[in-house]
């Protein structure tokens, strides 16, 4: 339902329409909803407010989560507390002797214990010298390593205690071979010892420019990390819960309890029973723990059950039908087979332990130790744990009788995102454990001899850490999840910077792993969790279709919390596990918290109810997800980190809009009033929500208003970023917002940057006049605040993310010029500065620094210096001595940009290649801590849009130039307003763009003094009120208009659509992609043209391109294209035997040597012809000699 079709309700009261929804009447639905209690009283506001309530509570929201939050709280979670918690996993490392008895003598063997403790962050500092004193350090900015080619890290130490001890037998050993031994510690050291560098999150807690509360950059918001001077960034990684329990039925019907190790992982499996005879039902369930499998049965007796009857109230199966008494049954005759008299005394426990210690990787610890640190280890306690074995059989047992749904892996309940703090945390677990062997060998030398072991540097190796993370980020292959010696791609990547809307948004994607592309499986369709939380438009396309996703506009992902929630839930009416009886657990529901059994509730609703108001009341978090499940008599709790959660309305408090002095002051404040709250995604579906406010008021034609329990903020923001700023995108066919969202609206060309004299990219454009549009979007509204410096009050908010200009468009048949997504434009508006744009590209060249290898102990001869030679590759007329191009050099195709020298006057510069050229713009010289010295010259060109240039508009109607038509040419209005581009009317009604034609049918009433500017998806204004707008203005209501011929100057007969469209221009242009050539280089072993446009390469030429030139009939040009200027060569073929023949020097009679072909199969130089051959032909033929096959050549005269 559009906005136009609603009613108005501006007048009337929100409590008398919404009926019962403010009464504390009981649902008879059967879904359990967060319908409010109590009575309230109606309220006097209309929607006006409460849409200008949404939109100040959208940009409060935008102005402290920002766009980025998830990224940089994860990191910060990371360097607070996961990377101390990650050197605590470690626990104690034992170094253990060699044993070599050639290299000790009687006397005992010496030991060693190494642990960490206490982790320290140092912000990232610059070394600059030293005195007698002490070491200068300054401040490491994130420009330094950006200009200077460097690693933004911070750098890490660690507590470290060593302990050497001996083994000592006691006095008091027993006879035998059990003998008491005790540790005599000969030495107990704790160091601080320098571990590696860690690299830092740009705006984190650990960065300058967050202490500073200023960006180098209008437009960075950071989220993101330097490594050697390029910006990388994580793409969150959907991972499967962890903490939730799987039910499958492929290839057979499992539950699994997941673990990230493979020795903590549980499984329940209904299998085929041994024999099928009796009352057997040909299934068992069995456990598979530890490598090893138990019946299910005997597992529960060693775990502490002592009857079968006890054993039934833990599994806790209500209304068993047949099928699975058969299966409990044949589970119990199974377990007496195979393990007789298993319910006396310890036999289950000594029969489980067995089958453990027999399996294929025993482990060294006792049943116990198994117990309490293998099964289920976020559980203490025997009963407890049972309890939760039973609980899993039911699970699979309820899903096998059709009673419970299986677990879809592509539901976004199953899945949390591993942002930066995970993944760093996962790939330096792995450097770290390297770092611990190095350790261990270096500590185990020391070891044999008497010397004594302190801490050394000898013992640490701080480059593996630094280098290893370095690595990783740079090639962008990360540890894999679960299988610790395979690495993944698709983790980090370099981050984009064509224009702010880009770099954001590649920020914001989350991405799937899979095996492969055959095996995705449904993971590619949208997922009816995605509501809210994942944009369904703004995906890539080919592979990666589906795969790679947006974050919708106002999702947020949770952070991990570490604040105990077990005394606020018993405080809501939750009994403790341990507290409760097997008897009364089918009476009651049961609570679980992060997957883990740990209480239950008589009453589910009231306890539900009293855990919201606590979160809405800041006494637990307000990222905590309950979800109340009736059907299988559950409450879930989470609290876990990766979740993802958006803002909604809470209908229950609109009443407390009016009660807010002053407006909106910031979100937080929302959140304390409980007018807004976060909801997860298996939360949602215990709410109804409205799709805006408008929905709550509308109950006309005597339908009652549902009892909607939340509220959208607005329907934009179910769409990414990209997504939701364009106009009109609800009336436009998917694939075409789709195309706008990920690919045109990323390649436009912008204002990147708010600080070029302090960067050096390899590649960027610059829009010289960049433009707001016309109209006005609610997330283009929300995303700036008052006080950007950008924008101001009465004016779009963050104008960086649009990037184009606003052209006047006729849609018309131009002369033929515009036909199959071709435009003509106006070539005095290009001359007028329309869509003219800087093209600037970097060259970089680095040399030795002599001084830093000098003190290395390094050569300093023969290295290479930055200089000018005269050079036999290019011209130098425009390098100073040292080496470099003066400011403002025009350098052409073939100069040198950058001139190195070696000692021996060896030239090493670098040469413009072909089709490159331009003004230099900078030159910047730097260093770094490597021994290297850099330089970075920096080349402008400016481009005027010329054919062949790519141009698109925000609905995905994308077109290359055609046609410069002169200005006298054009069409033009009784106004004498003059298009500035023309496209064909056929690109809409194929493409199902109408949006376009809206936007400019607004953008005309606009231009001409017109009040409604919202082109907001899914709440646009209607065609009615767009155009009465236009008849207002004195225009016809569809924006037609008539035009006089600008080549014959009579009226034309048909009338003109004619208004403001934005339009933007790519970054695709004919000047990067023209490629011509006659002859140039060729492959040194085919001899065919080199791939590469800037070595004057050929162009790829296959069988489809041939059809064509062979429909044209230019055989010919087939001919000479394809063959005498690719790669003609000439062979000699013997006519008798059909054999080619070789070109060779052979002894005539009389002792006279000639040169020419022989037919070594013959022995005959008659009848040899030479024929004109592809060298490829000739190639293959040589190849295939060589391995025995001959072929044979038929030629006639012609």
């Amino acid at each position: 339902m559009k906005e136009d079709q609603l009613p108005d309700f501006s007048d009337c009261d929100i409590g008398s329409v919404m009926g019962d929804l403010v009464k504390g009447q009981p649902s008879s639905d059967p879904m359990d909803l967060d319908i409010p209690n109590g009575d309230t009283e109606p309220l006097d506001i209309n929607i006006g407010a409460l849409e200008k309530f949404c939109k100040d509570a959208a940009r409060a929201f935008f102005n402290e989560q920002g766009l980025i939050s998830h990224q940089i709280n994860s990191f910060n979670e990371f360097i607070s507390e996961g990377i101390q918690n990650l050197f605590d996993s470690l626990g104690e490392v034992n170094v253990e002797p060699g044993y070599d008895p050639s290299k000790k003598g009687a006397s005992d063997w010496r030991h060693a214990t190494f642990s960490f403790g206490k982790v320290t962050l140092e912000k990232p500092k610059f070394w600059t010298g030293s005195s007698d004193i002490t070491e200068e350090f300054t401040k490491f900015m994130p420009r330094h390593a950006r200009l200077q080619n460097m690693t933004y890290s911070s750098l890490m130490k660690v507590e470290v205690r060593l302990q050497v001890y001996t083994h000592e037998r006691s006095d008091k050993a027993k006879t035998g071979n059990e003998t008491y031994v005790r540790r005599r510690v000969l030495s107990d050291e704790t160091e601080e010892m320098i571990m590696g560098r860690i690299p830092v999150m740009v705006q984190s807690d650990l960065c300058w420019l967050h202490s500073a509360n200023k960006s180098d950059c209008l437009f960075d918001h950071g989220g993101y990390f330097l490594i050697k001077g390029a910006e990388k960034a994580f793409i969150a990684q959907e991972q499967r819960c962890s903490t939730r329990l799987w039910v499958t039925d492929t290839p057979t019907w499992t539950v699994q309890f997941q673990s990230q190790f493979k020795r903590k992982r549980v499984y329940v499996k209904l299998v085929d029973a041994p024999k099928a005879e009796g009352y057997t039902a040909g299934k068992v369930v069995n456990a598979y723990y530890l490598y090893a499998t138990v019946p299910i049965w005997i597992m529960f007796f060693a775990l502490g059950a002592s009857s079968d009857k006890e054993v039934v109230q833990m599994i806790d199966l209500e209304d068993c039908d047949t099928e699975l008494l058969n299966i409990i049954l044949a589970t119990i005759k199974d377990a007496d087979e195979q393990c007789e008299g298993f319910r006396k005394g310890e036999v289950a426990r000594e029969y489980v332990h067995g089958l453990i210690k027999s399996s294929k990787f025993p482990p060294s610890e006792t049943f116990d130790e198994c117990i309490s640190t293998y099964l289920f280890p976020t559980i203490t306690g025997c009963r407890e744990k049972a309890l939760f074995l039973g609980y899993m059989v039911k699970c699979m047992l309820l899903a096998y009788a059709g009673k419970r749904k299986l677990d879809n892996k592509d539901d976004f309940r199953n899945k949390r995102l591993d942002l930066a703090g995970e993944l760093l945390a996962r790939e330096l677990w792995v450097h770290i454990r390297h770092l611990e062997r190095y350790m261990i060998k270096k500590i185990q030398k020391d070891l044999y001899g008497d010397k004594d072991l302190k801490w050394e540097e000898k013992y640490l190796d701080a480059s593996i850490i630094t280098n290893g993370l370095k690595r990783a980020f740079s090639t962008g292959s990360w540890c894999h999840p679960y299988k610790k010696t395979e690495r993944c791609s698709g983790v980090v990547a370099t981050l984009r910077r064509t224009n702010p809307l880009q770099t954001m948004s590649d920020l914001r994607k989350v991405r799937q792993q899979v095996a492969y592309a055959g095996k995705a499986g449904d993971a590619r369709y949208p997922n009816p969790s995605y509501w809210g939380k994942l944009c369904f438009l703004s995906t890539p396309e080919g592979e990666n279709c589906g795969l790679v996703k947006n974050l919708s506009v106002t999702a947020i992902v949770s952070s991990k919390m570490a604040e105990p929630m077990l005394d606020k839930l018993i405080s809501c009416g939750m009994e403790k596990l341990a507290d409760v009886s097997l008897s009364s657990i089918n009476t009651t529901d049961k609570v679980f918290l992060n997957g883990v059994w740990i209480g239950v509730c008589q009453d589910s609703s009231s306890f539900v109810m009293n855990l919201r108001q606590l979160r809405r009341k800041k006494l637990i978090h307000s990222q905590v997800e309950i979800k109340r499940d009736t059907h299988q008599r559950e409450v879930r709790i989470f609290s876990d980190a990766g979740r993802i959660l958006r803002p909604l309305l809470v209908v229950e408090n609109l009443k407390k809009v009016k009660l807010l002095k002053g407006g909106v002051s910031s979100f937080q404040s929302l959140l304390d009033e409980e007018i807004i709250e976060f909801i997860g995604v298996e939360e949602e579906e215990d709410c109804r929500t409205a799709w805006g406010v408008r929905y709550l008021f509308a109950c006309d034609k005597g339908h009652t208003s549902p009892k909607y329990t939340h509220c959208e903020l607005d329907l934009s923001f179910l769409l990414s970023l990209s997504g939701s700023i364009i106009p009109f995108a609800n009336h436009n066919h998917a694939r075409r917002v789709l195309f706008e969202a990920e690919k045109h609206s990323q390649q436009s060309i912008g204002f990147s940057t708010t600080n070029p004299n302090i960067r050096v990219d390899t590649l960027s454009h610059q829009l010289y006049y960049p433009q707001k549009p016309l109209f006005r979007t609610m997330v283009a509204d929300c995303l700036g605040g008052s006080g950007y410096s950008l924008g101001r009050n009465d004016t779009m908010a963050r104008p960086e993310y649009f990037n184009g200009q606003n052209a006047i468009v006729a849609v018309n048949v131009h002369q033929g010029f515009n036909q199959e997504d071709s435009l003509v434009m106006n070539r005095s508006s290009l001359e007028r500065g329309l869509f003219r744009t800087e093209h600037l590209r970097s060259y970089k060249a680095e040399v030795d620094n002599n001084e830093f290898n000098a003190n290395k102990g390094k050569d300093t001869k023969g290295k290479v210096e930055f200089g000018k030679i005269q050079s036999k590759k290019g011209r130098v007329d425009s390098l100073d001595d040292d080496g470099f191009p003066y400011i403002g050099a025009n350098l052409q195709s073939g100069d040198m940009i950058i001139g190195k020298v070696a000692q021996s006057e060896e030239d090493h510069g670098i040469k413009l290649k072909h089709t490159e050229k331009g003004i230099v713009q900078k030159v910047v010289l730097s260093a770094n801590d490597e021994g290297k010295n850099y330089a970075v010259v920096t080349l402008r060109q400016v481009r005027s849009p010329t054919i062949g240039d790519k141009f698109s508009s925000m609905h995905g109607q994308k077109g290359v130039v055609g046609f410069l038509e002169s200005q006298e040419n054009f069409p033009f209005t009784c106004q004498g307003i003059v298009p500035d581009i023309v496209i064909n009317p056929h690109a809409f009604p194929t493409r199902q763009t109408p949006g376009q034609l809206l936007e400019a049918a607004l953008g005309k009433g606009i231009a001409a003094g017109g009040t409604r500017r919202y082109a907001t998806p899914f709440t646009t204004p209607s065609v009615d009120v767009i155009t009465e707008q236009l008849h207002s203005a004195g225009y016809t209501r569809w924006g037609s208009e008539k035009v006089t011929n600008g080549r014959t100057g009579e009226m034309m007969r048909s009338l003109i659509f004619m208004g403001p469209t934005f339009y933007q221009r790519l970054i695709h242009m004919a000047e990067d992609k023209v490629k011509f050539r006659n002859t140039g280089p060729v492959h040194p072993l085919t001899r065919q043209p080199v791939a590469d446009r800037k070595r004057f390469g050929g162009i790829k030429f296959g069988e489809m391109e041939r059809d064509c030139l062979l429909a044209h009939g230019a055989a010919a040009n087939l001919h000479e294209r394809l063959f005498t200027l690719s790669d003609l060569s000439q062979m000699q073929v013997c006519q008798t035997c059909t054999r080619a023949a070789t070109v060779i020097q052979r002894i005539m009679p009389g002792g006279k040597r000639i040169r020419g072909p022989y037919c070594r199969f013959c022995e005959s130089a008659e009848n040899i012809v030479k024929i004109n051959v592809p060298y490829g032909a000739k190639l293959l033929f040589q190849e295939l000699f060589s391995m025995g096959i001959c072929l044979k050549f038929e030629t006639e005269l012609c």
